[in-house]
């Protein structure tokens, strides 16, 4: 009875601190070969259902029906209450942050997602400190921010593993470390440790004899903390347990020598019989002892990435439980034997770079890995991603070839440039190599093809400069030939318009002379005739002196027409006396004759 031969004191704070509701959730339960303690911290805000609290439950209700240390039951352990949180209903989206620590009263192991945080102290240092799953925790390991900025940090609560994520949770399960009396362990919610830092929790622990006098210290640098940083107190949980007194087992190890002392006088007094029943007996041990180390050592190999020695101690494993019929351990061992197997033949495809049946492998290993817990999880990721990458290398130097082909050379070299980098950041050295390659091979024929497209296009260029010059010589020679003819056509209408005056003058001296002889009517005509000549013409000055001589001539019409007028009126009277005379000369020849 590992309980009562021990003594662990366990005591616990657990509280809402400034906000609506307390989001944390702690249990435990002390058994007769095992205690085990949950912590959870829900990162969620559903007022329904408290997702920590759903945690802690579910891990203590599972770790009560099969109680162990092994890491296996803690990857169980966490599988299972991730797969709850993402069954429920009403649309949910729980998630939470879970630490849980499994002792045997004599030996310790833990195991964490997210970012509360277990504390080993002895003789007043820390013996382990866990890391937390979050960006702050990587910029710290990678040196880019001091250990002081953590508790402080902006991103120390963006965290890249957690239950009830999208994903399957990568927890963090730890070695097995032997206890020793006057050791303490801690667990605590990050609404503790982001107020209260290691140092001051290392001074308090060692001034405190009981756990309440840490959990009230505590409590009370918190609160102080807020009165003085005038800000909201998130959650905060902290369980202590005071390990007084380790378990330390009764048995004592027995020599051979020892074993035959006492056999010896049984062995002479049953005969051949019993010794058989006993070496059979001590044979049925050893196997069974070997059975678990094999176990072990494979689970061991498995944590590292070494498949294949995980594989050799697996099949030694397999043959025990089968040997020993254990139907149990020999069905746990297939399932880590084939996990094992199926990473190997991945590795030997991406060794013979056959990428995408590697790939393939990769996830039907990734889905047995989320079976076994996620063992193995981290290298199948990094090993998918490598084979994504490297069959998007060759991707991208398949659509380089393909541009080639068309001609398109420039987005080619683009392509292959691409897969070059990117190869280069995978170092994927033979896929840089062959990109690198297909790159000059291209810049090259590009050199030549834009060499003789410079060559072809000076060509076109001088004809084009030649057809210039020859059209600008063919121009200049119809612009003179214009020229002249417009020359010629200027001398002409110039000799016609000086004929065309010259004949106006022509008319108007006809006018002339048909006014001195009175020929008033022609020498209108001639006068018109040569007036609108001279309009034509646009000398506006000769046609106006001709309004003169036309009017001259009008009026010199006019008055012959009057002259003659009465010429013939008196002729017309001359011409009726006359008549009279003979009509009275007539009358007077017929009177004397009668």
């Amino acid at each position: 009875m590992r309980k009562i031969n021990s003594s662990f004191q366990t005591e616990y704070i657990s509280e809402e601190g400034q906000k609506l509701s307390n989001r944390d959730y702690f249990g435990y339960v002390e058994m007769d070969d095992y205690a085990c303690y949950v912590l959870s911290d829900s990162l969620d805000e559903e007022e329904e259902t408290n997702s920590a609290k759903l945690v802690v439950e579910s891990m203590i209700r599972h770790f009560v029906e099969q109680p162990s240390m092994r890491k296996r039951t803690f990857k169980q352990l966490i599988k299972k209450a991730h797969q709850e949180l993402k069954q429920q209903k009403g649309g949910r989206n729980l998630k939470a942050t879970v630490l849980v620590v499994v002792t045997d009263y004599q030996k310790i192991r833990y195991c964490y997602v997210g970012n509360s945080r277990f504390y080993l102290l002895r003789n007043d240092r820390f013996l382990i400190q866990s890391k937390d799953q979050s960006l702050t925790q990587n910029l710290l390991e990678e040196e880019n921010i001091v250990l002081d900025q953590v508790a402080q940090h902006e991103e120390r609560n963006n965290l890249y593993s957690y239950l009830g994520d999208q994903g399957n949770p990568r927890p963090i399960v730890s070695k097995k470390i032997s206890l020793e009396n006057g050791d303490v362990f801690s667990i605590a919610t990050r609404g503790v440790w982001e107020r209260c830092e290691e140092t001051e929790f290392l001074q308090i622990q060692k001034e405190a004899k009981e756990p309440s006098e840490i959990l009230e210290k505590v409590e009370d640098v918190i609160l102080d903390k807020q009165e003085e940083h005038k800000d909201t107190i998130d959650n905060y949980t902290l369980a202590v347990t005071f390990v007084q007194k380790v378990y330390e087992s009764p048995k004592k190890k027995v020599s051979i020598k020892k074993i035959l002392m006492v056999v010896l006088p049984l062995v002479l007094l049953l005969g051949g019989i019993g010794v058989g029943i006993y070496f059979y007996h001590r044979s049925v041990k050893n196997k069974e002892e070997k059975l678990v180390n094999y176990m072990e050592s494979g689970e061991t190999y498995l944590s590292y990435d070494n498949f294949k020695k995980a594989s050799e101690e697996y099949e030694e494993a397999k043959k025990l439980a089968v040997d020993l019929k254990k139907g149990k351990e020999k069905e746990e061992i297939d399932q880590y034997l084939k996990l094992a197997e199926q990473v190997l033949l991945a590795d030997e495809s991406m060794n013979k770079e056959e990428y995408e049946k590697a790939q393939e492998l990769y996830f039907i290993a990734r889905t047995l890995s989320n079976e076994a817990g996620n063992v193995g999880m981290d290298y199948i990721e990094e090993q998918l991603n490598k084979t994504e990458g490297y069959l998007s290398v060759y991707d991208l130097l398949t659509l380089g070839e393909k541009k080639e082909e068309t001609g398109n050379l420039k987005k080619a070299i683009t392509y292959y440039k691409e897969a070059r980098e990117k190869a280069s950041s995978l170092y994927f050295k033979e896929g840089k190599e062959e990109a690198l390659n297909k790159q000059i091979a291209a810049e090259e024929m590009l050199e030549k093809k834009e060499q003789k497209e410079e060559e072809q296009k000076a060509k076109e260029q001088e004809a084009e400069e030649e057809q210039k010059k020859q059209e600008e010589e063919e121009q200049k020679a119809q612009e003179e030939k214009e020229k002249q003819e417009e020359e010629e056509q200027r001398e002409l209408e110039q000799q016609q318009k000086l004929n065309d005056q010259q004949n106006a003058i022509d008319l108007e001296n006809k006018g002339n002379e048909l006014l001195k002889e009175e020929e008033y009517e022609s020498a209108i005509t001639y006068y018109q005739t040569a007036k609108a000549i001279y309009i034509r013409l646009e000398l506006a000055d000769r046609a106006d002196n001709l309004n003169e001589k036309i009017s001259a001539a009008k009026a010199g019409q006019k008055a012959k027409e009057k002259k003659e007028s009465a010429a013939a009126k008196a002729e017309a009277s001359s011409t009726s006396d006359d008549e009279k005379e003979s009509t009275k000369t007539s009358a007077t020849t017929s009177t004397a004759k009668s």
